[in-house]
């Protein structure tokens, strides 16, 4: 079972995720028809060119713009702890200041339950699957 944390950004230019373990960040930025995906660490940056992962970062920013409109959240960035459990990555991320949603994804769907929301997305891409990958390769840094 492994800890991190993750902010998700959903504002109208700028889909980002970033996840965030020890003392290393997997930064993916997607502006318009740019995207600049890389590990930052003290002193090191490693670019990564992974269609998977720009498809995962733009899955996850759609999936917490909906999440947030649904719960008239203010924010454009969300952040909180991502673990992973078995087959399952678990995301709990802070959607106003006093509550927090369960995001729980496993292969291609997403489990979503904040408050009375309760919802329940499909897609091709193993979004779950891209996160463990991620988050594996942050440890073994």
């Amino acid at each position: 079972m492994s800890r991190a944390l993750l902010s998700v950004t959903a504002s109208p230019g700028v889909r980002a995720i970033t996840l965030t373990l020890h003392d290393k960040i997997l930064a993916v930025h997607l502006y318009a028809n740019t995207a600049y995906m890389a590990v930052v660490g003290r002193g090191v940056e490693c670019l990564i060119n992974d269609e998977e992962l720009k498809n995962a970062a733009r899955l996850l920013s759609r999936l917490m713009d909906r999440l947030g409109a649904a719960v008239k959240s203010r924010y454009y960035t969300y952040t909180g702890p991502v673990e992973v459990v078995g087959d399952e990555v678990r995301y709990r991320p802070y959607v106003t200041p006093t509550s927090t949603a369960e995001i729980v994804l496993s292969g291609g769907t997403a489990r979503v339950v904040a408050g009375d929301y309760r919802k329940k997305f499909r897609t091709r891409l193993d979004v779950a699957g891209v996160l463990k990958r991620y988050i594996e390769y942050l440890e073994k840094c």
